[in-house]
């Protein structure tokens, strides 16, 4: 048997090198103490660098994992053999009507419906996340909260990741949705002239809940109320009404005390 000594083994291709992220030194003061952070500016999510390097992280990762794709597609195959896709949730009465939601098989997003009366009478879907989802990056359901009258839902999305949500009122009887009303919403109560909605945001620096305000549909944007703020940096708030719908409850609260104040 004779052999080619100029025949040489195939060259694999390069392994992929990890994007190194640069170092860019801030220093927090606390207590008398120095702390460094060399990585703060990925904070810095409007800084298209943070982007770009994200971007090269995923593009490290996507390389690396490769060779696994057929297994990932079996691991993954395999555990949603395991789940239910279609479900129904167990309705509930609210007023006039029984609400509920589902999830329906091939769609990664719930839907929420209701029944005027009866279980057997006709469904009114009140909002598909599947619906809201297309065209987006990211989709996810914070509040929903329908007034008395059974008209109006008010609810709340965030389509970015980073837990800050939007929110909205939609028409019930017409299907129509609100320009946004606020940003960095949390808690949301209707008052019982179902033209009136209180709602929380975020503070910017600590994101706690901290300001309460009172919307009046067809209001100005960003002309809302301020009803109440918590200077206090250990404390949240947030919204509700009381089951018996005669009063709107502000609860404050830190991790050792809390408060409830009341509105009729």
């Amino acid at each position: 048997m004779s052999t080619n000594t100029n025949d040489k083994p195939a060259a694999s291709a390069p392994a992929a090198a990890p994007p190194v992220a640069e170092k860019i030194r801030t220093e927090n003061h606390i207590h008398g103490i120095t702390l460094a952070d060399d990585y703060g500016w990925l904070r810095e999510k409007s800084n298209p660098e943070v982007a770009r390097y994200l971007e090269a992280e995923n593009a490290y990762a996507e390389a690396v994992m490769k060779p696994t794709e057929e297994l990932q597609k079996k691991l993954y195959d395999e555990i949603v053999s395991h789940i239910k896709e279609t479900d129904v949730n167990v309705p509930f009465k609210q007023g006039d009507y029984f609400y509920n939601s589902r999830w329906e098989k091939g769609r990664q997003y719930p839907i929420y419906d209701r029944r005027k009366g009866t279980l057997d009478a006709p469904e009114q879907i009140t909002l598909d996340v599947n619906e809201l989802a297309q065209g987006q990056p990211f989709m996810a359901l914070g509040t929903m909260d329908v007034s008395d009258d059974g008209n109006l839902l008010a609810y709340s999305t965030d389509n970015t990741g980073f837990r800050q949500y939007t929110l909205f009122v939609r028409d019930l009887r017409t299907g129509k949705d609100s320009t946004a009303i606020g940003e960095k919403v949390g808690s949301v109560a209707w008052a019982n002239d179902n033209q009136t909605l209180f709602y929380t945001v975020e503070e910017d620096k600590t994101k706690r809940q901290y300001r309460l305000y009172r919307h009046k549909l067809g209001g100005a944007p960003g002309k809302d109320d301020l009803i109440y703020e918590e200077p206090d940096e250990r404390f949240n708030i947030g919204v509700e009404k009381t089951r018996s719908g005669k009063y709107l409850v502000l609860e404050i609260g830190s991790h050792t005390t809390s408060e409830a104040r009341y509105l009729d």
